[in-house]
């Protein structure tokens, strides 16, 4: 929980204190920076203007959500404009993709036959799959594969539904799972498996 007192200082421009609220989050920061652009400065350059915008905004920061997810919607921001910028990110969904985001509810949580595909493929096959992702999919499932955020989280974070958000997740297991079927792997990669159990679930 953000200590309010520190919060008001920092919103009233005391840098010592924004920087007391921030430093616990730079780690996760930095990940969801790297986990976009694959590069140590690039990700560097994203988690600075994360935090300039972060030092910018606090004052509009009301605790609607927590500031954890407050710094993912600006970190995702961030990192979504730079790919633009450098015309590295795929087009966004169809508008029929789209127009099923909020009608989508899935039965449960249980594994499916995309997931079996996805768990027996090596992690560099897997962040490549997760590059060739629509912008919208990339995030949720960097968020909730990568970072192991919650549906209600990534909604938050989002400014988005849960349905919205267990939507393009179901999506981008089975966009992953088809760009493997599909042979957009190397068979040396074979033998390389995930670290850690992260959840492609």
């Amino acid at each position: 929980m953000t200590d309010e007192f520190t919060l008001r200082r920092a919103q009233k421009g005391d840098a010592q204190a924004f920087e007391m609220l921030v430093t616990p989050h730079e780690q996760m920061l930095w990940r969801v920076c790297w986990h976009y652009t694959r590069h140590p400065e690039d990700a560097a350059d994203c988690l600075q203007e994360t935090m300039l915008k972060a030092w910018k905004a606090i004052k509009t920061y009301r605790g609607d959500c927590s500031l954890s997810s407050w710094l993912y919607r600006i970190v995702a921001t961030v990192c979504l404009d730079f790919l633009r910028r450098q015309k590295r990110l795929p087009q966004t969904e169809s508008a029929d993709e789209m127009a099923e985001d909020e009608g989508f509810v899935p039965a449960d949580d249980s594994p499916t036959p995309d997931e079996a595909v996805i768990r027996r493929e090596s992690a560099d096959n897997i962040r490549a799959a997760i590059d060739s992702l629509p912008a919208e999919m990339r995030t949720v499932i960097i968020l909730y594969a990568l970072q192991g955020l919650g549906y209600e989280e990534i909604a938050a974070a989002m400014q988005t539904s849960v349905g919205t958000v267990k939507s393009r997740i179901n999506r981008a297991r089975q966009k992953i799972a088809k760009f493997l079927q599909d042979g957009n792997n190397s068979p040396d990669d074979a033998s390389k498996k995930m670290k850690g159990g992260q959840k492609y679930a």
